[in-house]
């Protein structure tokens, strides 16, 4: 993992209610590990929220999990990352949609949300950002349907059709999910081996563009929209379901080392900076490539 420039990751943890499967309820107790900005340099809060939802098998603490938080809140936010159940790695929208729920309920005091929400250092209401990958991205994009402070979602390697169980999920289609077009970003690779495909990931954005189209943003100038990493954009030459970690291939969880140009400084279209960018200014704008990329 490369080096963040927020300094050395330092965090505080607190615990919430997640959905426990075997049980139905909303009682199975997790760690939300979260970092809070430079006080000397972003004044004494409380400050906007940034929740990172990993994939399955992830731990919510493996560098990826540490990274994030070191940067976001190096952005000014109160940076949280949400451990949940995520070890059943076939899952349907039956599945999907209590964990989002567990997650990001703001009706319930002892939710992600609510648990974070509560925190003296964190201010909801000047808005929350979430960003998720795989079956995080899931429960990114399904975020606001339970918390209307998200204001915006960058969600990576999801899309609304698993080729690899032929499973359709229409709970994120866009007309199921609270979160406007124009504050959404998805980012994919071209040979991602479980939700690959165009059409698939239009569904999700709400944005069409022409077919063999490798980006497509929202006229609003918002910068949300969608992008698909390209084979050839990738250290490793194959930018499939783990494309942002330099090409791992174990389907069983996305780890690595950081693709170079996904990871900082780099600052593609689908680079982690530029997305990261566009969250903290809660999907408002975007600086595009200079390269087109």
């Amino acid at each position: 993992m490369a080096q963040s420039n927020a300094g050395k990751f330092t965090s505080n943890t607190i615990t919430y209610q997640s959905y426990n499967p075997s049980t139905g309820q909303f009682n199975l107790t997790q760690q939300i590990a979260y970092q809070l900005p430079d006080a000397t340099h972003f004044g004494p809060g409380p400050y906007p929220v940034f929740i990172w939802v990993p994939g399955t098998y992830e731990s919510y603490n493996d560098p990826l999990g540490q990274f994030l938080l070191a940067e976001m809140s190096s952005r000014g936010f109160l940076a949280a990352s949400v451990a949940y159940n995520d070890s059943e790695s076939v899952q349907t929208c039956g599945a999907y949609t209590p964990r989002a729920q567990g997650i990001f309920d703001a009706t319930r005091s002892t939710s992600a949300v609510g648990a974070l929400c509560r925190l003296s250092s964190a201010s909801c209401s000047k808005g929350i950002a979430v960003m998720g990958a795989s079956q995080g991205g899931f429960m990114a994009v399904l975020a606001k349907n339970y918390a209307p402070q998200v204001q915006a979602v960058y969600a990576l390697s999801m899309s609304d059709y698993a080729a690899n169980i032929g499973e359709p999920f229409p709970c994120v289609d866009k007309q199921n999910t609270a979160i406007p077009a124009d504050r959404l970003t998805v980012v994919n690779g071209a040979a991602d081996q479980v939700f690959g495909g165009q059409t698939p990931l239009m569904n999700v954005s709400g944005f069409t563009c022409p077919q063999g189209a490798t980006q497509c943003w929202s006229p609003s100038n918002s910068g949300a929209g969608w992008y698909i990493v390209q084979n050839s954009q990738v250290a490793s030459g194959l930018a499939d379901h783990c494309y942002f970690l330099d090409g791992n291939k174990n389907m069983a969880g996305c780890f690595g080392v950081g693709d170079p140009n996904w990871m900082p400084p780099s600052t593609y279209n689908w680079s982690l900076k530029t997305n990261l960018d566009w969250l903290a200014t809660l999907g408002t704008s975007r600086a595009f490539s200079t390269t087109g990329q």
